[in-house]
Formats: structure tokens, C-alpha cells, sequence
């Protein structure tokens, strides 16, 4: 488990719009958690979400509280809302791979080659947030020296070499984010959470159980109707699933 600086979470309570005393909170969920009341801790941990904190370590540290429960698709659902908001964070990936280890069903699907891996990896090193201030730090440094040549450019030669360098990251950045802003809002994911969740080829319980899935699979939300989704799997598999089985990302 992680324990952040009081500090630190009081600065973000306040950013956040959320009286003080919820940093006493965290503080004692963190105490919860190490004295083994691991369920205590989570009760005050969802209290802290209820309240609109959008942490990473928050996330992170409810899903160590999760899993200590034995409840491996919450704990995944939580370290994986946890990456999104700390994509280096090596803590949150070691997690992310032990609970792999853990879950029930083995999808085979093929590997993606090298540089579609290794661009993926690139993709997401940084938060949105993070890839939004390089964009207008960018932006910025473009115009910049694009305008010194402009204003002077007996002395500023370098200006439309740097300008253009400048103006490629932008727009590398900007496709970046384009993306991560597709993911997030067109292409939804979630976490099944039951210890056992029937797909049927319907949106009903009536409809015939094309197959099962545990807890801790990641999946892709096609549809929604009734109280049920469609979902697929890695692999292409497609049925529906009553709504209360999975946690959307």
C-alpha cells in the first residue's frame, strides 16, 4: 500500500472543492489498511471517491484493500482506473501483472508486433493532462521562434528549422491525444466482477448461455439495453451480460 505526504493529498482536496477533513480520512483508511482492517479502509476509500477525488493512489490503494478481501475483479478494476491516472507508475503494473496471473480465464489472442507495442507504450506514457500542457508548451514555442525570424531573421536563422521541429511534436502530440481522447470516451472497457458471469446471445435472462467468464476480465462494451451489454472479448467472442457483473471504466 501507498502512502501519500498529508501534504500533498490536503493540496488535492482543496484543488478538488472537498472540505479539509477528508484528508484526516484518507489518513485513517491508510491506518485502516495497515492495522488489517482491510475492509474498514475501503469503506472510507469509496467515501473519498464518493466525495469526487480522482486520485491514482487513491484508486491504487483501494484496489491493494480489494484484493486483500480476495476480491479480484474489484481490485483489477481499481488498479486499472489507478493507470490511467499513473501510466509509469511501476507499483500499479506489477499489480496489474500479479492479478493477470490470478484470474481464471486464459484468452489466447496474437501478440502485437514490436513497434505497434512500442508505439502503444509511447502513447500512453503520459496522462492526458500531462500530453495537454506539452501540446501548448509547444504551441507556444513554435510561434515563438517562428516570430523571432519573422521580427529579426538575419539573427534568428535557426528560427524556421526549430519552428518546424516544434510543429512536428505538436502535431505527433496532438494525434496522441486525439487518441487517448477516443479511448476515454469512444471506446468503452470494463472489469467483470462477479466470480462468475454467464454470456448470453441475448439481452435477457431467457436467452441461451453462449459462454462463461470470472472475474478480472477486461472487456469491450459494444451496446447496452435493458440492464444489459454487449460485450466482446479479446479474442472476438460477443454476448450479453446483466449490467451489475462488470464495472466500467
Amino acid at each position: 500500500m501507498r502512502v501519500t505526504v498529508a501534504l500533498a493529498l490536503s493540496l488535492l482536496l482543496r484543488v478538488a472543492g472537498v472540505p479539509q477533513s477528508p484528508a484526516g480520512m484518507f489518513a485513517e483508511a491508510n491506518r485502516l489498511y495497515q492495522n488489517g482492517d482491510f475492509s474498514g479502509a475501503e469503506i472510507l476509500y469509496k467515501r473519498l471517491i464518493e466525495a469526487h477525488i480522482d486520485s491514482g493512489v487513491l484508486y491504487y490503494n483501494l484496489g491493494n484493500a480489494c484484493f486483500k478481501q480476495k476480491r479480484l475483479g474489484e481490485a483489477i478494476y481499481y488498479w486499472e482506473k489507478a493507470q490511467r491516472k499513473l501510466p509509469g507508475d511501476r507499483d500499479v503494473q506489477e499489480n496489474l501483472e500479479l492479478a493477470g496471473l490470478l484470474v481464471v480465464d486464459r484468452i489466447e489472442i496474437p501478440s502485437d508486433p514490436l513497434p505497434v507495442r512500442l508505439i502503444d507504450r509511447a502513447a500512453h506514457f503520459l496522462t492526458l493532462d500531462q500530453e495537454s500542457w506539452v501540446i501548448l508548451t509547444l504551441f507556444v514555442c513554435a510561434n515563438a521562434m517562428l516570430g523571432l525570424y519573422l521580427m529579426a531573421p538575419g539573427r534568428c536563422s535557426w528560427g524556421p528549422a526549430g519552428s518546424v521541429a516544434a510543429a512536428f511534436l505538436l502535431l505527433t502530440f496532438c494525434c496522441s491525444l486525439g487518441w487517448k481522447l477516443y479511448e476515454q470516451h469512444g471506446r468503452r472497457e470494463g472489469i467483470i466482477v462477479e466470480q462468475k458471469a454467464d454470456i448470453r446471445s441475448g439481452p435477457g435472462a431467457e436467452n441461451v448461455t453462449v459462454f462463461t467468464v470470472h472475474e478480472g476480465i477486461k472487456v469491450r462494451i459494444r451496446a447496452e439495453l435493458a440492464g444489459w451489454y454487449q460485450v466482446s472479448l479479446p479474442n472476438g467472442w460477443t454476448g450479453w451480460l446483466e449490467r451489475d457483473s462488470l464495472r466500467i471504466l
